[in-house]
């Protein structure tokens, strides 16, 4: 017999691995290396390499205990080598290798061009490190450093040292801190003696060191949440720092005192830098929001949206051509500067009516026409069936949609609405000051009646034709929209006290046949005013003369109907007729532009011919 053949060995051997093109999860980190050819981004297990001019993924670096790696661990049971969490990341001079803080407290070197890990300085920090940030180079001093801020309540200090053509890392100085390290950052000076360190931490304090002798500088007070996100313009004469608090503070580097507090984000923001040589800086949110901001007029000037997450990071090109941003929704978009012109005041506009859309949108109350219709024919149907009257006052009638006013919210109403608050606050306080100068009129001995001054603001005016004022100082396409802004349950400025300022003149221009304007309220605005008492008396004598003038009007448009048909049927009885003028009749031209003494020689001239 023969023997079975034995099956043939395969062997395999891997040569390469096919990586995902984008990050698994999402974008924590990301630098631009020196010459802005390539960008660096950092996610839970592995660190990507970007060619920023075409947009390709060049390598996948991950971020492992490999065998090559320096790092002693243990694999799992699987024989996989554990991966690591990468929270930030910066570029090395020359390009060629990156450093990377973990979440495990190490410090990680990896090259490139390989993806390997050359150096990995174990165990550097007790906690996560948050920060890395690289010192600016100078002629004075040709090595280089580099600076961590971690959990563990220490920011430490590493120099730059070539080991096997590698890069590794020697720690310097440690600076303790109080509370865990946020965010740490250099400044942007070369002169040894002036540059600065800025390090925030949980405590919501961002303070400020010298850098050579690491000695106490500046304590900034004012976010009511911790600092995530601290830079200084190039010049270092202004720092900027934005925090979980939703709001980005600009202080002044010489005494620490606070420039201007920004608001714009709807969430922690999580990321600002400035752009080289200028005083603009972006900032980026858990909104998932790009905001850019002008540092010197404290005024936003463009708002980017694109991504469908939260915005954890950002970098800027060295002229500012670019910006790029990654997020949570594993998303790295680039920004680029156009040159079309940006005008404030249309970004303003936009960001309003963005606004007030969603405002309008969520509010969605009636849900549409067809949700309307139908719950309009849903409750006739349950009005027939319980054979309700609509006078019985059941609460089937409350449930019926009502109608709203076929406008939406707008810069200018929301603008007027304001200034009938203005307005009304201002009638208010003169009304208060007339009573306050009357009673001290009334106090004293001497009789002598002494005029108050008007007041400037109102115009010289009292305060119920100052109200009235106001209100015909808005459109009248923008009024009905204004009044919905103006608040009707606040004891001073409210619909009720409105009307009480605006009553007395209208009843006055009423009785003296002057022209008065109206404006229908709302719903809300009708039970405002009639829940108030103090308005039946001039609400009794504005509808009589109301009646009375409505009757006048009604009379007058009659009269001039019944003038119109007449005219009308006068015009069609001589349409086919040739009218000849009676030869009694006078010269309707005499005296008409030729000067008295020529009109009387021509009606003599009249006279005589008749008389013959």
């Amino acid at each position: 017999m023969d023997k079975e053949k034995e099956p043939p060995v395969v062997v395999t051997e891997k040569l390469s691995n096919l990586d995902m093109y984008g990050h698994p999860t999402g974008i924590r980190s990301i630098a631009l290396s020196s010459d802005d050819t390539l960008a660096c981004t950092v996610s839970k297990s592995v660190a990507k390499v970007w060619n920023v001019a075409n947009r390709t993924c060049l390598r996948s670096l991950p971020i492992t205990a490999s065998s090559n790696s320096s790092l002693n661990t243990s694999s799992d049971n699987n024989g996989n080598s554990p991966s690591y969490y990468g929270l930030c990341v910066t570029f090395l001079p020359g390009n060629t290798h990156v450093v990377m803080g973990t979440r495990e407290g190490h410090v990680l070197v990896l090259d490139v061009a390989s993806g390997d890990i050359v150096y990995t300085e174990e165990a550097a920090h007790d906690g996560a490190v948050w920060s890395i940030d690289l010192r600016r180079p100078n002629p004075q001093q040709e090595a280089m450093a580099l600076m961590t801020g971690s959990a563990d309540k220490t920011v430490k200090f590493w120099d730059l040292e070539e080991s096997n053509g590698h890069p590794m890392l020697v720690h310097s100085r440690t600076l303790q801190m109080t509370d865990d390290v946020v965010c740490a950052r250099y400044s942007h000076s070369t002169d040894p003696t002036k540059r600065m360190i800025f390090v925030s931490s949980l405590d919501s304090t961002v303070k400020v060191f010298f850098d050579d002798t690491l000695k106490f500088f500046l304590s900034l007070y004012g976010h009511k949440l911790p600092a995530l996100a601290v830079d200084s313009s190039d010049d270092d004469t202004i720092l900027a720092s934005a925090g979980a608090d939703k709001t980005i503070k600009i202080w002044g580097l010489d005494f620490g005192d606070t420039h201007r507090t920004l608001y714009g984000h709807a969430d922690s923001i999580t990321d600002l830098k400035f752009v080289k040589k200028t005083h603009y800086f972006f900032t980026t949110s858990k909104d998932g929001t790009v905001r850019y901001w002008d540092g010197d007029r404290f005024e936003q000037i463009l708002l980017l949206t694109g991504h469908s997450a939260e915005v954890n990071c950002l970098a800027i090109s060295r002229n500012g051509a670019f910006v790029l941003s990654g997020g949570m929704d594993r998303q790295v978009r680039v920004w680029e500067r156009t040159r079309d012109m940006v005008f404030l005041e249309e970004e303003k506009e936009r960001e309003l009516e963005t606004m007030f859309d969603k405002i309008d949108g969520n509010r969605g109350d009636e849900g549409g026409t067809a949700a309307i219709l139908q719950r309009r024919a849903r409750h006739d149907g349950e009005a027939d069936d319980d054979d309700m009257d609509e006078d019985s006052g059941g609460a089937a009638g409350d449930q019926k949609p009502q109608s709203a006013a076929a406008v939406r919210k707008s810069v200018l109403s929301v603008s007027s609405g304001d200034r009938i608050m203005e307005g009304l606050e201002l009638a208010d306080q003169e009304t208060k000051s007339i009573a306050t100068f009357r009673r001290n009129q009334q106090g004293k001995a001497d009789k002598t009646e002494k005029k108050r001054s008007p007041n400037p603001l109102m115009l010289g005016m009292e305060p119920p034709p100052y109200v009235l004022w106001v209100l015909r100082s808005v459109k009248s396409a923008e009024l009905e929209q204004s009044l919905l802004g103006v608040h009707l349950f606040d004891q001073n400025t409210s619909t009720s006290g409105m009307c009480q300022y605006v009553s007395i003149p209208c009843i006055a221009k009423m009785k003296r046949h002057e022209d008065t304007s109206f404006t229908c309220p709302t719903d809300t605005q009708r039970y405002a005013i009639i829940a108030n008492r103090s308005l039946a008396t001039p609400l009794r004598e504005l509808r009589r003369l109301l009646k009375i003038r409505l009757a006048e009007v009604r009379d007058t448009v009659g009269f001039n109907l019944a003038a119109l048909r007449a005219i009308a049927k006068i015009s069609n009885d001589r349409k086919g007729s040739y009218h000849i003028p009676d030869g009694d009749t006078k010269d309707v031209w005499a005296g008409l532009g030729l000067g008295s003494d020529v009109a009387a020689a021509l009606e003599s001239k009249s006279n005589k011919r008749s008389g013959q």
